[in-house]
């Protein structure tokens, strides 16, 4: 962070730095999910509720009316009327930090 604002200031249009932790932290928080949980996760709720595999949960799947509005109102993040892979990912990410908070 103190990177990216020196060369913000000194060497405008550069670009900044991002680089990914190497360390590990060794905490626990039993129950916690991973990204790679979430991930699989993700695949399992598709597989479950996308039953013609066109990336989305609506009413084209075998889904009844009542089950696609709680679904859609959690994670419907656009508001179309069906809940896509990404917005099941971004749904299950959302539910992970709750939980943890």
């Amino acid at each position: 962070m103190i990177e990216n604002t020196w060369r913000d200031e000194y060497c405008p249009g550069y670009g900044h730095v991002y680089c990914d932790c190497p360390f590990t932290v060794v905490t626990t928080c039993d129950g916690a999910w991973t990204c790679d949980d979430i991930y699989y996760i993700t695949i399992d709720v598709m597989a479950y509720y996308d039953t013609n595999g066109d990336g989305s949960i609506s009413m084209s799947d075998d889904i009844d009316e009542s089950h696609l509005a709680e679904i859609n109102a959690l994670c419907d993040f656009n508001g179309n009327g069906e809940t896509d892979v990404c917005e099941v990912h971004q749904c299950l990410v959302m539910i992970e930090n709750d939980w943890r908070n």
